[in-house]
């Protein structure tokens, strides 16, 4: 579902589609350590990583790892991004957010089954009446922060 101008209406996006990548999960409500537990992912638990910033593993790999990040946004909204991950100097670094159609593309290109998978969990997000499908602007896509 994507908004446009407070009115809604349908698109179908699928996995792998440029276009999916404006598309963002937008939660209606914020992550904290009460909740955090909540969006565990595969055997791995949610961590604080900053200010409101959220992590856990979405794709573990030798040469390539894919993190969900739920994050506060400029506008105040939390949002379910991504973001990819690597090892720095000292210690591991994430990289840039990306929305969240942009990180399951990236994924689908990487598994596409654990891409399936990941978007799966994204959807039950959205079932379960904890969050919304939102199509955002393209020159909008930077707006995360890191």
């Amino acid at each position: 579902m994507t908004k446009d101008n407070d009115d809604f209406q349908e698109v179908e996006l699928t996995l792998g589609d440029k276009k999916f990548e404006q598309m963002l999960m937008v939660l209606n409500h914020g992550i904290s350590k009460k909740n955090a537990s909540e969006y565990n992912f595969n055997g791995n638990d949610m961590q604080e990583v900053g200010e409101n910033v959220w992590a856990v593993p979405a794709y573990l790999a030798d040469h390539y790892s894919l993190f969900f990040l739920y994050t506060q946004i400029d506008t105040k909204d939390w949002v379910v991004a991504f973001a990819e991950g690597k090892m720095g100097k000292e210690q591991f670094e994430l990289g840039l957010p990306m929305t969240t159609g942009k990180g399951l593309n990236v994924l689908a290109e990487k598994d596409m089954d654990r891409a399936q998978m990941v978007t799966g969990f994204v959807n039950d997000i959205s079932k379960a009446g904890e969050g919304e499908w939102r199509m955002i602007d393209e020159g909008n896509t930077e707006d995360k922060k890191d």
